[in-house]
């Protein structure tokens, strides 16, 4: 992917908006820098996803995350949860780029069902999961709209 630089930059700028959004709206409080980190994390991470079907920075970057969520899952006695990650791997080879990982609902629907089926095994960290999913969510929209432009983008595909 020859864009990567650029797909950081826009996930950036939008997980930044994001950030102030909800410092300034939703949590009314100070808040850790930890947690701002982790979102931006997110947000960056997004931003590359919508590539995991070529061989590009954000297909490795998939392909190393799901192996140690696979580790950690196992390690935490969830088989079931490292099945859905095995099966959700094998996904980006069976399409064509700019196919199924370059739509809109697609980008919407996984995050947050990623985020749902995560708090049925870490119901500790529900709220936690669906911040990260809103932020990895963003930063996915960011790259659907450097690759289509705003007019492309507003085509739900």
């Amino acid at each position: 992917m020859p864009m990567y630089k650029e797909h950081l930059l826009g996930g950036f700028a939008g997980g930044i908006t994001l950030l102030f959004l909800v410092s300034n709206y939703l949590v009314n409080q100070a808040m850790p820098l930890a947690t701002a980190l982790e979102w931006m994390l997110f947000a960056l991470v997004g931003s590359l996803f919508p590539d995991v079907d070529i061989k590009s920075k954000g297909q490795k970057l998939f392909y190393r995350l799901i192996v140690f969520l696979i580790f950690i899952s196992l390690y935490k006695g969830h088989l079931n949860l490292a099945i859905y990650l095995v099966l959700f791997s094998i996904l980006p080879v069976l399409v064509r780029h700019r196919g199924i990982f370059h739509t809109t609902w697609f980008i919407l629907i996984v995050p947050l069902g990623g985020a749902f089926v995560a708090a049925q095994y870490f119901p500790v960290y529900r709220v936690s999961l669906f911040y990260d999913a809103a932020f990895f969510i963003i930063g996915a929209l960011t790259h659907l709209i450097m690759d289509f432009g705003i007019k492309g983008f507003f085509r739900f595909r």
